[in-house]
């Protein structure tokens, strides 16, 4: 945990995503003025982009005026860029020059909206894996009716073994136990079926290594009829079947979410007596509020933001990236997947 009055030095990506940088700045002063909880922790900004752009922004906003440092940077990473195209190619652009502040202790994390495929790609190569960590892996939290549950990958890694798959249970039972809240969180496999012999080799193979591990609350398999129950905290996947989840259930709420809204708009007796008990309800759904995801497993804390985040939402993914700065999220993981062990 930080100590009493310490300053956190945060790297923005200000020209990455759909409405940067007007997004990024007017959310770092979003964050500083209804997020920054903590009186005792003092949020620094350094910010890379385009200074031509930013300096007359930055200006508006006297909070991040005061606390936070232009780099100007030379070029962009786009959205359709490949990520070897920007790996190779981008070598100015403000997402790489903030990963590499990271790199060189300038910064203690990064917020980026921008290309996903670039930003592993280039964190990757500039940071490295944490000791021991084979792949790193996408993480974010995922609401159900009743509290939230960690769900990885979420696309980084499209195919995987079965130790990767172990590795990822385990940073994803550290990563809930800062981001939950979570004591003793229960991790399971998701799978076709709960059987244990079901799936594919490398679900069974990481099964056989997670149920003879220690320092695990392992709960076997979960089928994608019950990730919304509740009774799971860590629900691990390969980044394929992690994204179409993912994407299915946000779809789904979505739907969902309209057709209620639809129903209340149209009723006004609803409306009147329905609106603050629905409202409330669907903030804990609110993609705005739960705009960050993590890379996990990397040697540097790397939060991306939703590509078509707006203020308040990139706000929520700096809050995010502080939380678990704070928790020194990544020497707990080096700690945690050094203790735990196959039996």
């Amino acid at each position: 945990m930080l100590s009493v009055s310490s300053e956190v030095v945060i790297a923005l990506d200000a020209m990455g995503g759909d409405f940067a940088p007007v997004s990024v700045i007017q959310g770092a002063d979003f964050f500083l003025n209804n997020l920054l909880f903590d009186s005792n922790i003092k949020v620094f900004f350094r910010i890379y982009g385009d200074q031509q752009k930013l300096l007359p922004l930055i200006t508006q906003y006297k909070k991040v005026n005061d606390n936070a440092e232009l780099t100007h940077c030379s070029d962009d990473v786009l959205a359709n860029d490949k990520p070897s195209f920007a790996l190779r190619y981008r070598k100015d652009s403000s997402m790489r020059i903030a990963i590499e502040a990271v790199k060189h202790g300038k910064a203690a994390g990064i917020v980026s909206s921008g290309n996903t495929g670039a930003l592993m790609a280039i964190s990757r190569f500039i940071l490295g894996t944490l000791p021991n960590i084979y792949r790193p892996a996408i993480v974010s939290t995922c609401p159900t009716q009743s509290k939230s549950f960690t769900l990885l990958d979420l696309g980084a890694n499209v195919d995987c073994n079965a130790d990767s798959l172990f590795q990822f249970a385990l940073m994803g039972s550290i990563f809930a136990k800062v981001a939950l809240k979570i004591d003793d969180p229960a991790v399971a496999l998701l799978n076709i079926g709960t059987e244990e012999v079901k799936g594919t080799d490398s679900v069974r193979g990481a099964f056989e290594l997670l149920k003879n591990a220690s320092g695990i609350n392992f709960n076997g398999y979960i089928e994608a009829s019950e990730f919304l129950d509740g009774k799971i905290d860590v629900i691990v996947a390969d980044g394929f079947v992690g994204n179409v989840m993912l994407k299915t259930a946000e779809a789904t709420a979505n739907t969902f979410i309209n057709i209620i809204k639809q129903e209340l708009y149209n009723s006004l007796m609803a409306k009147i007596f329905l609106k603050s008990k629905f409202s409330k309800a669907l903030t804990r759904f609110n993609p705005r509020v739960r705009s960050g995801a993590m890379f996990l497993g990397l040697n540097g804390i790397i939060v991306k933001s939703h590509g078509n985040s707006d203020a308040i939402a990139f706000a929520h993914a700096i809050k995010f990236a502080l939380d678990v700065i704070s928790a020194n999220l990544n020497q707990k993981i080096i700690n945690g997947v050094g203790v735990s062990s196959i039996e």
